[in-house]
């Protein structure tokens, strides 16, 4: 951030506390993004954006407006005030809202590489190309790559208030997407996935091609099977796409509108003594570490469910001055424009002792789960009753044997919770497979699959 944004922004403090705004605040957020995209050994996409935005939240006459520019000039200033005194003209409801007073320590966190900096249109090209060139020489029957994205971006986050908080984060990271198509006879298979790296250490282009290449190569000759109940592995990627549907539910704000099935249930089993999800911020090793939320609250660690016990919901301060509790630092924005709710920082069920691989053998018979499709429109987020496409391979003998697709499963996520047999050790934050959602393989019995 230049100082010409910084003096803005004090600026901007120091009028509104002359207009008579009692407590005020403002969140500034960037981003700047660079990305590439190649097609059969050419460049067909070059895009670069730079995104600033400025949110001010104002109390007056008990009541807390908000407004937002992505102007950052010296006249943003009064029209800012003078919308934020408007939006307090117009609410009916007052509600307990201030800014927070910030901390003295926050979390250090470095999520900001210099080296990555250092990326430029060639780099990005280039390696877009080498990565398509790689996965079509990796089989013959891999027709096609219809997707080979390369991307560098960088983000800042700025919070200061008129109690004294200051609160700014800086972070960047390179990216990369490989889709593809593989024919066999009649039978066509697609196959993606994508990867962020904080350290170009850890990126080759060899592997994340051979990965898809055996990703789209092994579904060839899938099919669905017969109609029945039995039992499933979800891989880690499948388990947390489930996770990440039904994250919401934990949210005290959903709770608190009687939008999530956990209304009244804290303290109450909800889940196998198996099983422990928590949400926490700082994750050691982890560029997805989050050192304070949109209000200026420290990262918190946060247990959810401990050994089966609904023990704790996500708040924001709003939500947790309505229970009548502390804030578990979870009031995040989805940027500059919107509003403060709820959200997860590092959401993940705790690892427990098992591979993959001794997963499927637990499970003798069954279907291994490599993904879920249809997440929006096939689960209910206030039921958690689920029904969803889904791929894999089937488990025979304890063992991978051949691929199959079409086929539906049907469940509910918080009775999956209850019958949980056995879970995995492969969750991992320091990956750059790893998102803010995490869970290891699952092995779950009794779930209803429907095919041919």
């Amino acid at each position: 951030m230049d100082n010409k944004i910084r003096t803005l922004i004090d600026e901007l403090l120091k009028q509104a506390e002359i207009e008579g705004f009692l407590e005020a605040e403002v969140y500034y957020e960037s981003d700047a993004t660079m990305t590439i995209a190649a097609r059969e050994g050419k460049i067909i996409q070059f895009e670069s954006s730079d995104e600033t935005g400025l949110s001010f939240r104002g109390l007056m006459n008990g009541q807390m407006g908000y407004a937002y520019t992505e102007d950052l000039q010296e006249d943003m200033i009064p029209f800012l005030l003078s919308q934020a005194k408007d939006n307090c003209g117009v609410l009916e409801v007052k509600e307990k809202i201030t800014v927070y007073e910030g901390e003295k320590e926050y979390p250090e966190f470095n999520g900001f590489n210099e080296e990555l900096t250092k990326i430029d249109y060639e780099f990005l090209s280039n390696t877009a190309l080498s990565l398509e060139k790689a996965l079509l020489s990796y089989d013959k029957r891999i027709e096609a790559v219809d997707d080979c994205y390369t991307s560098y971006s960088e983000g800042e986050l700025y919070i200061k208030n008129s109690k004294g908080m200051l609160c700014q984060s800086r972070d960047n990271c390179f990216d990369v997407y490989l889709g593809c198509r593989a024919k066999d006879g009649e039978d066509v298979q697609t196959a993606g996935k994508g990867w962020v790296f904080s350290d170009l250490s850890d990126f080759e282009i060899k592997k994340c091609a051979d990965h898809v290449g055996n990703k789209v190569i092994s579904k060839l000759g899938a099919k669905p099977v017969a109609s029945e109940k039995t039992s499933v592995v979800l891989d880690r990627f499948a388990a947390r796409s489930l996770l990440s549907s039904l994250a919401g539910s934990f949210s005290a704000e959903a709770i608190q509108k009687g939008l999530s099935r956990l209304a009244g249930k804290l303290g109450e089993k909800i889940a196998d003594e198996k099983i422990t999800l928590i949400d926490e911020g700082m994750i050691e090793g982890s560029q997805l570490s989050i050192p304070f939320d949109s209000e200026g609250v420290s990262s918190k660690r946060t247990v959810l469910i401990e050994n089966g016990v609904f023990t704790s919901e996500l708040h924001n301060r709003k939500t947790a001055l309505a229970a009548g509790v502390e804030t578990t630092g979870n009031g995040f924005r989805g940027g500059a424009k919107s509003s403060i709710g709820v959200s997860s920082a590092n959401l993940h069920f705790e690892n427990g002792p098992y591979t993959c691989e001794e997963l499927i053998e637990k499970a003798g018979n069954g279907i291994f789960i490599t993904a879920l499709h249809g997440l929006h429109a096939g689960i209910n987020s206030i039921s958690g009753e689920f029904s969803l496409m889904t791929e894999g391979f089937v488990i025979r003998d304890g063992k991978l044997a051949e691929p199959v697709n079409q086929i539906t499963i049907a469940d509910n996520f918080f009775d999956v919770l209850m019958k949980v047999e056995a879970l995995g050790n492969d969750v991992e934050y320091s990956s750059p497979e790893a998102s803010h959602t995490q869970s290891p393989s699952l092995l779950i019995p009794d779930v209803s699959i429907a095919g041919e």
